[in-house]
């Protein structure tokens, strides 16, 4: 274990910010920190530490773990955030990246038949030793623009062998601290374990905090009882199996009725406007019908004097349909 925290502060240092490397020597120095106990020891607020930490998240050099706990004097639990490294995922990275880097560097490498081995003094032009079989003469290889015989240059690394050689010796601290981690064996880092072995913080006074209790998860999905409330659920349940065909029926005629009272019309068409007790006010001509005779109607004058003949009337007379003549149209 000591080996991989040094390693793990040794690779910090060597690529990360100021305030990276100090979230990194808490976790490793306390174990396992809540957010709000980082950000009272980075003096940084919640969300500017929470930043911090995703990079280092993706990064894999810490594991972030949440579990609901609950405070006194409150009646619901509440999520915390709690950040811990897990060495062995930590120790995996970094081999990825080494592995990584060392492939990138080495595909920008020149390949060797293509490096110039042989310049000519005269022209100043190079060959490689491909180029210059077929020029050949007593003195050594000739110059295919000039015959000038070809001096060779002397062996040096092309620049992307200068690279490379830089990089295994930037990287020669973290490639032998890995070959002592694969001889010891890094134990298995969980949350559990971790928060078990935390070192606590001392705060001051006037940052105190209320003290928070884990709670289960398995009991958060659980209904409280309430005090004073009694049972009023069902106290029996019956089953009744009824024909299919009925409930159809029984649901389409509901259906119906629900649809009839959709597309019913409105009370101000079916209805009349005028009051019922206004149209019986409405006096219709009295018509006397003799025995004998046609119906008659009795007409007042409109002087108001009084009628000389009261049996005075005037009949219709019905146009007999037969007296009725048509043209012929040609």
């Amino acid at each position: 274990m000591e080996v991989a925290q040094t390693l793990v502060r040794a690779v910090m240092r060597a690529f990360y910010t100021t305030q990276e490397i100090l979230v990194v020597e808490a976790l490793v120095t306390h174990s396992a920190l809540r957010d709000d106990e980082l950000a009272y020891l980075m003096k940084m607020n919640l969300k500017d530490l929470h930043r911090l930490c995703a990079g280092l998240r993706d990064a894999r050099f810490l594991v972030v773990h949440t579990r609901p706990e609950m405070q006194a004097g409150k009646t619901r639990p509440i999520n915390r955030t709690y950040y811990f490294i897990d060495y062995r995922q930590t120790v995996d990275a970094i081999k990825w990246r080494v592995y990584k880097t060392d492939k990138d560097m080495q595909g920008s490498v020149q390949p060797a038949d293509e490096s110039k081995e042989y310049s000519c003094p005269r022209c100043l032009a190079q060959w490689s030793q491909l180029e210059v079989l077929d020029s050949v003469s007593t003195a050594g290889f000739t110059c295919q623009r000039c015959g000038t015989v070809l001096e060779r240059s002397e062996e040096k690394e092309a620049p992307g062998h200068q690279q490379l050689s830089r990089m295994n010796n930037q990287f020669k601290f973290m490639t032998d601290m890995l070959q002592e981690v694969d001889k010891a064996v890094v134990p298995e880092c969980t949350f559990d374990k971790a928060i078990q072995g935390a070192r606590p913080i001392v705060r001051e006074p006037t940052h105190e905090v209320l003290a928070s209790v884990p709670v289960d998860p398995s009991s958060l999905g659980r209904p409280s009882a309430v005090k004073g409330l009694a049972n009023v659920g069902p106290k029996t349940m019956e089953v009744t199996i009824s024909n299919d065909n009925e409930q159809q029926r029984l649901e389409e005629r509901l259906r119906r009725e629900r649809l009839l009272k959709q597309n019913a019309l409105p009370s101000w068409i079916t209805e009349s406007s005028i009051p019922a007790t206004a149209a019986a006010e409405v006096q219709k001509p009295a018509v006397d019908a003799d025995e004998s005779g046609p119906a008659v109607k009795r007409i007042k004058r409109e002087d108001g004097a009084p009628a000389l003949d009261d049996k005075m009337s005037f009949k219709m007379e019905e146009e007999d349909e037969d007296e009725l003549e048509f043209e012929d149209v040609v």
